[in-house]
């Protein structure tokens, strides 16, 4: 590096003051998915008075911030999306889905994203041999991003985090370690730190790290890594978190109870009220330690404690209006908990009822469906350019790159009655197959489907046979009385020759 370089990367600090804003915001929001509410509100009030309020009182958190994260997950990936390749090769997409176990990675990936407001997915190959699919934690991510367009994808996209480690001569030291990708290489870059300075530019071998090229070519004219915001808005490329406009209503809930809490608990042991002259004023009776109060009017010289009237119907009312305007700003629906009003009498019903809460759910798949199409199309070029396999058969990509289709589950519970219902009338309308119709009711692929519609309809035979003529028994009441008439006829002929 050239020492004018040198001398303007000792001025640079990291985590660049651009993003420090940004990466408080991942730490705050964490804490508070993490039921760590205390300490996430002492971090963002940050004054004595919140720290001398709290002091004495032991703290009451209800972590909502987390249930309204895993509401949303749930209902985005509890149910696993079909991912199909009309066209493509489905049999290497299916063993990349289960070797990375992109079920269970989506899934984490929302919950993440719903309390960070960011999240991505990153492809990457191992010595050339095996190509993995992962999440990539948005505290590292520092993309190049043109403030003239946010919504355009960045060229240049900087992973960025600091280490400590023993360099080569046993003395600790602290690195910063830079990938970073571009849409045809990835650049390898290692920094000497000192506190949250940035000293030079170092080499891997000094920081007894092996095997790391200086640059990598990834063979496709695309990036390894795809930014998925949880919901944002035309002016900003970062997303927003779910808790943005939340935490005054956590705190305010938190607050609540914990005043509450802590009162029922003081007044729980009252002090004894005694007449005069039952303590030793000397000091021989620690007063503190009985709980006693000495006082002159006590009546007819009986002791008796001291209690109090709580009142705190006020207090709970506060706590229930707070948790009605959660549920309302979060658009998280009372009845998806199981604490609704009244019995549901239908599936129907029920998704009426959760409307706001199913309506937020579409809203991140809109991110996640673009997103998630990208990032395995995106890998399926990655495989064909280095040809490496997947699953247990190393099965290889045949044919070209196919950008996949998904299918969604909506993530409710599904009424099943209604559901068989509904396909009985299509069929019935000549709207859908049979088919079809075992498809979306047993959740089954098209091969299965066709091949219990094929037993459905020998089971269905033998049950129900088919009647003949010769079976009718009508008809057999008609063939004896012909036959008679025929007989008859016969012998008035004077019979046949």
């Amino acid at each position: 590096m050239a020492k004018s370089e040198t001398n303007i990367a000792k001025k640079v600090k990291f985590p660049y003051e651009t993003s420090v804003a940004r990466l408080r915001g991942y730490s705050y929001y964490e804490k508070l998915f993490m039921g760590d509410h205390f300490n996430a509100f002492n971090i963002k009030i940050n004054s004595k008075e919140y720290n001398k309020a709290y002091a004495q009182l032991r703290y009451v958190c209800a972590n909502f911030a987390g249930l309204i994260s895993k509401v949303i997950a749930d209902m985005l990936f509890s149910e696993p999306i079909k991912i199909k390749v009309p066209d493509g090769d489905q049999e290497w997409m299916d063993a990349f889905v289960q070797e990375n176990k992109l079920d269970v990675l989506f899934y984490e990936n929302a919950l993440s994203n719903s309390y960070s407001g960011d999240q991505l997915f990153k492809l990457r190959i191992k010595d050339g041999k095996k190509m993995f699919m992962s999440n990539c934690p948005p505290g590292i991510y520092f993309p190049e991003i043109n403030i003239f367009d946010v919504d355009e994808d960045p060229e240049v996209k900087e992973l960025a985090w600091a280490f400590k480690r023993e360099n080569s001569v046993g003395k600790e030291q602290k690195y910063l370690r830079k990938e970073i990708h571009h849409p045809k290489k990835i650049v390898n870059e290692i920094y000497l730190m000192k506190g949250d300075t940035i000293e030079g530019k170092t080499t891997f071998k000094a920081a007894g790290l092996k095997n790391i090229k200086d640059s990598v070519i990834t063979k496709i004219d695309k990036h390894l890594l795809v930014h998925i915001p949880n919901w944002k808005t035309t002016t900003r490329f970062w997303g927003i978190s779910d808790y943005y406009d939340l935490t005054s209503i956590f705190y305010g809930i938190n607050n609540r109870l914990t005043k509450v809490d802590n009162i029922l608990d003081k007044h729980s042991d009252p002090l004894l009220i005694v007449p005069p002259g039952i303590l030793d004023k000397k000091g021989q009776v620690k007063k503190g330690s009985l709980g006693v109060v000495e006082i002159k009017n006590a009546e007819d010289g009986k002791p008796e404690y001291v209690v109090w009237d709580a009142s705190l119907e006020n207090a709970f009312k506060e706590i229930d209006k707070l948790v009605d305007v959660f549920f309302m700003m979060s658009e998280t629906s009372p009845d998806i908990l199981g604490m609704g009003d009244g019995k549901v009498e239908s599936g129907r019903a029920l998704k009426l009822k959760l409307l706001r809460t199913v309506a937020k759910a579409a809203r991140k798949r809109l991110y996640y469906n673009h997103a998630i199409k990208d990032i395995l199309y995106r890998a399926q070029l990655l495989a064909k350019a280095w040809k490496v396999g997947v699953g247990e058969k190393n099965l290889k990509l045949k044919g070209e790159a196919v950008m996949p289709e998904l299918e969604w589950a909506d993530g409710l519970p599904q009424d099943l009655v209604e559901q068989i219902e509904n396909e009985n009338k299509r069929i019935d309308a000549g709207t859908t197959t049979t088919v079809d119709a075992i498809m979306r009711i047993d959740q089954v692929d098209e091969d299965t489907a066709k091949r219990k519609a094929v037993e459905i309809k020998k089971e269905k035979e033998v049950m129900m046979p088919q009647s003949t003529v010769a079976d009718n028994p009508f008809n057999k009441v008609k063939q004896v009385k012909k036959k008679a008439e025929v007989k008859g006829a016969i012998s008035k002929n004077g019979g046949t020759k």
